[in-house]
């Protein structure tokens, strides 16, 4: 969880990219109604929980990686 500038506590990220908040009545999103001109918000279904914050470290040794930082491809002397 981060906590924004205006001291919100962001949740997660909704499909549009927007951040998700909590408050007593649930979560919710806030969107813009260009007709008045008025941010609201949208609240989420009851059922949409945040994902876990995923703290795995990953793996760096990847054969790929490996494999291209030892050899130079035939491509990539083209392209310089």
């Amino acid at each position: 969880m981060v906590v924004k500038s205006n001291g919100k506590i962001v949740y997660d990220s909704w499909k549009d990219g927007s951040d998700v908040y909590k408050d007593k009545k649930g979560y919710y999103v806030e969107q813009w109604n260009p007709k008045t001109e008025m941010s609201y918000k949208k609240y989420l279904a009851k059922s949409w929980k945040p994902k876990p914050n995923e703290t795995k470290k990953r793996n760096k040794k990847s054969k790929v990686n490996k494999r291209n930082k030892t050899h130079k491809s035939l491509w990539n002397i083209f392209i310089l």
